[in-house]
């Protein structure tokens, strides 16, 4: 099983919060667009993003101050 982040995020900690952080906006907007326009199924997009930012609180701790 991978790890997740992976030893890849760990060393590029400062990048890949910034990264996962703006993925995880995109879903929800694109979650968003998809349910103002009646297709609910967008709401699938909530899960991944949620995922997102839990990666990416996870690598906060690895950053230097």
């Amino acid at each position: 099983m991978p790890l997740i982040p992976s030893s890849y995020d760990y060393r590029h900690a400062r990048v890949m919060m910034r990264v996962r952080v703006a993925i995880g906006i995109w879903l929800l907007l694109l979650g968003a667009i998809l349910c103002g326009y009646g297709r609910w199924w967008g709401l699938l997009m909530v899960a991944p993003a949620a995922l997102h930012f839990y990666f990416a609180y996870r690598l906060r701790g690895s950053v230097p101050s």
